[in-house]
């Protein structure tokens, strides 16, 4: 098949301005972060429009907005931009040495006690890696993982899609907390936000109850709404490594969990085998 010659000449530069246009608030951030001139990085992409023969973007008010195609293209940019990276970094690798970039994504809970000592000892195990760590709610995160942003991600499962494989690391038991009387029935809650993963499975709990709680406040980061149930703002449920952790020690208002939490492992199924993704999944248990 002949192939005209403009088609051959897209640079993977280009297409790196346009990941970066689609991930950043506006074409002036995404300049900035590129080092480049906002004409500069509009030019580069009107020459992109020019090369595939189709409009990236269009005009929404003042705003330039990807169309329908420039999201497939940017879809396609990243995964020619990461398997690029992949190669780079798999043919610096020697005998059973490892380098390169491992793009590792995790919720709150897997950062401040779950998972401390398994970066730490990846670190030490492998130094030539570049670890790169996010930490997110596990929604952002799934969808991170499945544009290519993230190599391994470590949320609340299940985790269902014919995309992503996962393994559970850990099932983590959930506890009531807050003040020493009051109702929990009537009482206000500090909570996970409504969108989260851990809070449907807190929801569940409520349901069999028969509750209906008055939220004052959402957080994702259980570590504040610890903070919060401390000062005296109300009721949670909370893992027990955050809510008998810090300054209050706060006490568990029931006996036995209230609920539980699945932690899990999720990478994609189409990711050619990568030493690195092993090496965490190994160092996390997972």
């Amino acid at each position: 098949m002949e192939i005209d010659a403009p088609e051959l000449s897209i640079q993977l530069r280009q297409l790196a301005y346009l990941a970066a246009v689609a991930r950043s608030a506006n074409w002036t951030d995404a300049a900035d972060q590129l080092g480049i001139s906002q004409p500069a990085l509009s030019q580069s992409m009107h020459e992109l429009e020019r090369r595939f023969g189709v409009q990236l973007f269009e005009a929404v008010g003042r705003r330039r907005v990807l169309t329908a195609e420039g999201r497939q293209a940017v879809s396609y940019s990243r995964e020619i931009l990461n398997t690029t990276e992949d190669l780079r970094t798999d043919l610096r690798a020697t005998g059973s040495a490892m380098h390169g970039r491992l793009r590792v994504g995790m919720i709150d809970a897997a950062s401040l006690y779950v998972l401390p000592e398994a970066i730490r000892s990846f670190r030490l195990d492998h130094p030539e890696v570049d670890l790169e760590l996010t930490v997110a709610p596990s929604t952002p995160l799934l969808d991170g993982l499945r544009a290519l942003e993230h190599d391994i991600v470590f949320v609340t499962g299940p985790v269902v899609g014919p995309q992503l494989d996962s393994r559970p690391v850990v099932e983590e038991p959930l506890f009531l907390y807050g003040p020493p009387d009051g109702d929990p029935a009537t009482g206000d809650w500090v909570m996970y936000p409504a969108t989260s993963r851990t809070r449907g499975s807190i929801d569940r709990f409520f349901t069999d109850e028969g509750w209906s709680p008055h939220i004052i406040l959402e957080s994702a980061n259980p570590a504040v709404l610890a903070q919060m149930v401390g000062l005296g703002f109300g009721w949670s449920i909370l893992p027990e490594a955050v809510g008998e952790a810090g300054p209050f020690q706060l006490e568990k208002r029931r006996a036995g969990a209230v609920a539980q939490r699945l932690l899990v492992a999720a990478w994609r199924q189409s990711a050619s085998p990568n030493p690195r993704i092993e090496a965490f999944r190994a160092a996390a248990g997972a």
